[in-house]
Formats: C-alpha cells, sequence, structure tokens
C-alpha cells in the first residue's frame, strides 16, 4: 500500500474532468469508479447484493489539500483495512457509536488518496458539502446529494424562567415549525423560516421567561448560534450543546497525539506536560469529546489536565516532546494512537506536581464565574465564533492584599470597585461576542466577558465607545479575569473612546515573555498596545497587561485615569512603555515590573502624575521617563520605586527617573515623598529645573512601604517575586 504520508501521486489531464493516474493499490478503486478496470467494479457489486449485504463506500482525495471528513450511518460502519483496493487507516479513522444509535466515522485522507468502508443503513451525514473529493458507492460514482438520505429530527429550545435567548439555526433540509408542543411550541410571528438561494433553509426566533420553541428539520444542522447562553437544547429528546448539534470535530495540525480513556468505575484525572512551544490543544481525535467543565490549558500550552469519565476518551495533540504524564485513577493511555501502559512518565526539564490539582472540577472554591445573570436586558454572545479558544483559566489572581481602605494597589483580591455580571448588559464570551456588543452598546452600559473565558482576538481593533464599560471580574473571590490574547502584530487591541471604561480584564500581548537589552536593535515599525485612549477622561482600572512591545496602554486625550493594575513585561528596543502619556493623566496604585520605562511621556505632552505606584527593581531603562525636550509639568511622588538594579548583563543600572537630559522647554519637574531604593541613581539632580524634597533612600527594610504609600500591603506581596 502506497504511503499515505508520502508525496501524492503524479495525476495528468486526460481532456475532461477525469484524471488518468499511474496504477497503484490505493489508485485502483478509483480507476474502478471511471469504467478502467469493469471487472474489479463488477466484483464489488456483486459483493452488494441488495438488501442483506452491506455496501462498499470509497472516498477519493481529487484535490491539492488534505480533507478531513465524517459520515454518518443508520446501521454500522466498519473500516476496510486489508483490501487490494483503497484501505482505510486506523490510526486516521474514527468510528463512533452514538446515543441515538446511529454510527460515525471521522477520518483524514492526504492529496490523491481514499478510504474505503463497509456501510449499512442509510447515510443519514456526509461532511465536508462541497471540495475536492469523489465518492463511489459499490463501485459506482455518486453525488453527496445522492448518498445522504435526509431524516427528519425534532430540536426544542427551551428557556429558564428569568432568561431569554435570541437564535438562527441552518439546516441542510427543510425547516417545519411544530405547534403542538405545548410551551415549547413555535410562534407564528417571533419565528421566521427562510429558504435560501443555495437549497439550505434557516430559522430566526426569539424565546424565553421559561418558554421555547420547537421545530421539525431535515438533514444537517450547518450553523447555530449562539453557541452559549440562558437556553438549553434537545434533539428527538436528547439533551445536546451547540457544539454537539453542530457536530463539531476539533483535529489539529500537530506531530503528536495523547489521548486518554476511562476505563474503569470512577474517573480519572490526567496530567500532561510537553516541551516549550509544544502548542497544546484539546482535540476530538479518536473520538474523543471536550468538555470545558473539565479540563485545563495552560497559556503557554506547554500543560494539560483534565478529569476523563468511563467510557469517555479526552485527546490532546501537539508539537514538540512530552516531559510529564501523570494518570491520577484508572484509565488507559494512547500516544500517537499506540497504546502506553505507562500512568506516570516524568523526564528531565518536566516543572514537577505542584501545579497538577486545584481546579475547578477538583476543588469546591471554583475560579469560574456561575452567577445568574437577573437581570432585564440579557443579551448573551450570538456569534460563532472560530478564534475563541476554549480553555477554561482556573489561575486564582492574588496580586493585592485589602488595605484598611481597600486601597488594593495593582488590583485583584482586595480591589473594591470590581463589576460583576449582575451588573452587565451584555455577556460575551468570544471576540465576536466582544466586537458585536461594544458595536450595540450605547453610553452607561456595561459589556461584560465571562471571567473564565479566554479568548483569542487576533487581528481585531476594537472601539469602546463613549461612556461604555467593558469589564470582568479580576479579583473577585480570587477569579483571574477574562483573558483576552493575541499573537499578531501589529496590533491595537482596544480603543476606548470618552469617558469609557476597562477593568478587572487581563490583556496578552503577542511578546508576554520578551527580553531585549541594549544590544537589541531598535524598531518602529509596530504599533502595538493593549489599549489606545482616544478619548478624553477614560479610566484604566483592576487590570493585568503584559506581552506588549510598544506600549501597554497609551493615553491620547486629557483627563484618563489608569490605576489598580499590574502591567508587567512591555519592552521592546526604542518603546517599550507601560504607559505613555501623551496627555495629561492620573496614574496612581500600580504595580509596575520589566518595562523598558513603566511610565513615559512625549517632549510635547502637557505631562502627567504618577503616585502611590510601586515600581520593581527589573527595567530594562531608567524607569519613570520625561521625554526631552520636555515642555509640559510632570509629578512624581509618593511612590516605591526599587531603582538601581541593573536588568541583564549588558545594562546599566536603571535608573529611578531620567530621559530629560535634553533639557526643558518650559515645563517643570517634581521629585517628592518618594522611597528610592538607590540614592545615586534616583534621577538626574545635576539639573536645575527638577524639585526635590522629602525623598527617602535605601535598599527593601529600610523604610515601612506604607509610610510612603498609605496602606501598602508590605513588600512581601510584590506581584513579580
Amino acid at each position: 500500500m502506497g504511503n499515505r504520508n508520502g508525496p501524492a501521486t503524479e495525476e495528468e489531464s486526460t481532456g475532461d474532468d477525469e484524471k488518468a493516474i499511474p496504477i497503484t493499490r490505493r489508485r485502483l478503486v478509483q480507476l474502478a469508479g471511471l469504467g478502467v478496470t469493469g471487472a474489479t467494479a463488477a466484483a464489488m457489486s456483486q459483493g452488494a447484493s441488495a438488501g442483506s449485504s452491506p455496501d462498499r463506500l470509497e472516498i477519493i482525495s481529487s484535490g491539492s489539500e488534505r480533507i478531513d471528513y465524517s459520515f454518518t450511518t443508520t446501521d454500522s460502519i466498519t473500516p476496510i483495512e486489508n483490501n487490494s483496493f483503497v484501505s482505510a487507516e486506523a490510526a486516521e479513522e474514527s468510528v463512533v457509536e452514538n446515543d441515538d444509535g446511529t454510527v460515525t466515522v471521522t477520518g483524514r485522507m492526504d492529496p490523491g488518496y481514499g478510504d474505503t468502508f463497509e456501510i449499512s443503513g442509510d447515510v443519514v451525514a456526509f461532511r465536508p458539502q462541497t471540495g475536492s473529493y469523489r465518492l463511489y458507492l459499490n463501485g459506482e460514482r455518486i453525488s453527496r446529494s445522492d448518498l445522504v438520505t435526509d431524516r427528519t429530527r425534532r430540536l426544542e429550545i427551551t428557556t429558564p424562567d428569568d432568561g431569554s435567548v435570541e437564535y438562527a439555526m441552518t439546516t441542510s433540509g427543510e425547516i417545519t415549525k411544530v405547534f403542538d408542543n405545548g410551551p415549547l411550541s413555535a410562534e407564528e410571528s417571533n419565528d421566521t423560516i427562510t429558504e435560501n438561494d443555495d437549497g439550505t433553509w434557516t430559522v430566526t426566533g426569539l424565546t424565553g421567561n421559561g418558554y421555547g420553541d420547537t421545530f421539525e428539520f431535515a438533514g444537517e444542522v450547518l450553523d447555530f448560534s449562539p453557541l452559549t447562553g440562558e437556553f438549553a437544547l434537545k434533539v428527538d429528546g436528547e439533551s445536546v450543546t451547540p457544539h454537539e448539534l453542530l457536530g463539531e470535530k476539533r483535529v489539529y495540525d500537530r506531530e503528536h497525539s495523547y489521548s486518554f480513556e476511562g476505563v474503569g468505575d470512577d474517573w480519572a484525572d490526567v496530567y500532561l506536560e510537553v516541551e516549550e512551544n509544544g502548542k497544546l490543544v484539546a482535540s476530538t481525535l479518536d473520538g474523543a469529546t471536550i468538555d470545558s467543565d473539565y479540563y485545563w490549558i495552560s497559556d503557554d500550552g506547554t500543560k494539560a489536565a483534565a478529569r476523563v469519565f468511563p467510557d469517555d476518551r479526552d485527546a490532546f495533540q501537539f508539537d514538540n516532546l512530552v516531559l510529564d504524564v501523570t494518570i491520577d485513577g484508572t484509565a488507559d493511555a494512547y500516544v500517537d494512537g499506540r497504546q502506553s501502559k505507562v500512568s506516570r512518565y516524568p523526564q528531565p526539564g518536566a516543572s514537577g506536581d505542584d501545579w497538577k490539582g486545584g481546579f475547578f472540577w477538583q476543588d469546591e472554591e471554583t475560579t469560574t464565574d456561575t452567577t445568574t445573570d437577573s437581570t432585564t436586558d440579557t443579551t448573551t454572545d450570538t456569534t460563532t465564533d472560530s478564534t475563541t479558544d476554549t480553555t477554561t483559566d482556573t489561575t486564582t489572581d492574588t496580586t493585592t492584599e485589602t488595605g484598611t481602605d481597600g486601597i488594593g494597589i495593582g488590583g485583584g483580591s482586595g480591589y473594591e470597585n470590581i463589576v460583576t455580571r449582575e451588573d452587565a448588559d451584555y455577556v460575551v464570551q468570544s471576540a465576536n461576542g466582544i466586537q458585536d456588543a461594544l458595536a450595540s452598546a450605547s453610553s452607561g452600559d456595561i459589556v461584560f466577558v465571562s471571567g473564565d473565558a479566554v479568548i483569542d482576538t487576533g487581528g481585531r481593533s476594537m472601539d469602546v465607545p463613549s461612556g461604555v464599560t467593558l469589564a470582568s471580574n479580576r479579583g473577585l473571590d480570587g477569579a483571574p479575569g477574562a483573558l483576552l490574547r493575541t499573537d499578531e502584530t501589529p496590533q491595537i487591541m482596544l480603543r476606548p473612546q470618552a469617558n469609557s471604561r476597562v477593568t478587572g480584564l487581563r490583556l496578552r500581548g503577542h511578546s508576554p515573555d520578551r527580553t531585549v537589552t541594549h544590544r537589541d536593535g531598535i524598531s518602529f515599525d509596530t504599533p502595538t498596545y493593549a489599549m489606545r485612549l482616544e478619548g478624553g477622561d477614560v479610566e484604566v482600572d483592576n487590570c493585568k497587561v503584559w506581552g506588549w512591545p510598544d506600549r501597554a496602554i497609551s493615553v491620547q486625550e486629557a483627563g484618563s485615569h489608569v490605576h489598580h493594575n499590574y502591567i508587567f513585561d512591555n519592552n521592546g528596543q526604542g518603546l517599550g512603555y507601560g504607559v505613555a502619556a501623551n496627555d495629561e493623566c492620573l496614574i496612581e496604585y500600580n504595580y509596575f515590573h520589566n518595562n523598558r520605562h513603566s511610565v513615559t511621556c512625549a517632549y510635547n505632552a502637557p505631562g502627567y502624575t504618577a503616585r502611590y505606584n510601586h515600581f520593581s527593581p527589573v527595567s530594562v531603562m531608567h524607569i519613570c521617563d520625561v521625554h526631552d525636550p520636555f515642555q509640559g509639568d510632570t509629578t512624581i511622588e509618593s511612590n516605591v520605586i526599587e531603582n538601581g538594579e541593573s536588568r541583564t548583563w549588558d545594562n546599566p543600572a536603571a535608573e529611578g527617573v531620567a530621559g530629560y537630559s535634553g533639557g526643558f522647554d518650559g515645563g517643570s519637574l517634581t521629585v517628592m515623598d518618594n522611597w528610592f531604593f538607590d540614592q545615586s541613581t534616583a534621577y538626574f539632580e545635576d539639573f536645575g529645573a527638577v524639585s526635590d524634597s522629602g525623598n527617602v533612600y535605601g535598599d527593601e527594610g529600610a523604610h515601612d512601604p506604607a509610610d510612603v504609600i498609605p496602606n501598602h500591603p508590605g513588600l512581601g506581596d510584590r506581584p513579580w517575586l
């Protein structure tokens, strides 16, 4: 048999739509379908006598790209692995018996190859609907529409007493309303059914307050939205999720896989760690299911944990090598499709066992936001978003301790002004959902991103309209807050407008672990900001912002307030600012760490006030920057500034306040009542325009930080330690 992973056999045009292909074992059945080997085709037809014997289905890839497929029958499917024609391969085909008695196979074909199955019953679904493939039934070419027998199924959409949902569904066959299902009957007016130009059917509707809608539909469900919200679905009486309704399979192009099958009488917890850049993802490979309530993947894609139940399977795909595997319970493991008898496999470089435990399905103190939204406006995320990362983040945010007045430096636990789900006008869980909700929101509205959401925003740049709040729940009962992340550049993720607020979120840029030195080249060609505050009087609070080599927060208009955030690891040579104050603003109660400059302002900016902040000793260059020749008025007061430490071997010691060696052009700088760890590098004190008063000096232990920042929680709570 030919090598499926090798190069495709060369094909030559014959002048019509078919191809003349050199005869190999894998090609022979394709030629039979073309009438080239008639005896072979006849033999196959005789092997599928009407009514009793199974039919033989061949799927042939005819294009230049790999084909992922799935199909379902009402009876049985048997892969043909050892025949002289086109063989299915066990490593790439998975057959699963569904709860409704149907059977589904999923598989993959390289360009120019094919798979063969014996099937009984009706084929009731086949994906993809279109593509570069051919189908042969008992040696005869057949179209997908002729192969698939549309079956009629019943869909019920239900809502809780205090919830509602606006939905849309598209199917390959006809949709009809059901009017005799009591409170779940479809409505004449609220529900609209349309036959589309391409032959598909779409229904849109609205239901709520404990009522529902019922429809019968033929064929496959091609689209359904929303994927989450205050509703439940049943198909023919069986509860399903929107993902299950869509028959979604998630199989990725990764080098390796590790799957776990529950075989005992109880669940097993499994843990997997792979090398850096492993790009580990949850997968439906080999019939596995993905249940976001029982799995977790780390932000860096190197660790995964899951709970696998009896007769269920969880799978992960990844690149690079395995560092550690632990199975706590009874489960069979499969590595790249081959069974492994190892239940514990720590290798050199593994990070140990400390991370294995405390997940939300194991601990009563869950960080998942399960609060029921009781507001009358319960708009939910109604978009199908292929960029949504369904990984559940379980990090507990303990950035701060509560002072006697609740200052909550750095935000997180101890911060008092947290927005909750109950406050929201819109609740969203995807990048498209955020974008759509912000586009619909008006001044005074709150768009809340679910606290356990981890969302890849891709290349989106999203306006936060004037007066609108974009929020999550960072710090509420230890919750980490929603994570919005991107690996794309250039990028300006959020553009808050006048009087808007961004609060309780984590915003991670494309370079979360970047470290630059003075030897690195300077590049100004990537405008990569987490936030560009384009309106005046914007509030940014209780956020965690990192990985933006240009600047984390850029202030463009006067009056903005940046407070109670943790801003770190934003460093690019020549750039790398925590807060860039291009207009007057107040920066207070923040933790700053490992930025090139934690705060800065342009030479022609009006200046900024930075007070009650705690700056770590790790900085590429001086910590507080006043760009020269400076024209504005800046005040730096009552901060803890751990200056004087060299971050890398080729860096000088980081000064506390500097950057104004070119002079002042009518501006002023006041540096007062701060604690500098190193007096000799506190600032350029040889420039007469600096007003210096009340500052104290000395390294750790020399002073009480609460004397500088009232109710400071103490040096033991610095988040970078």
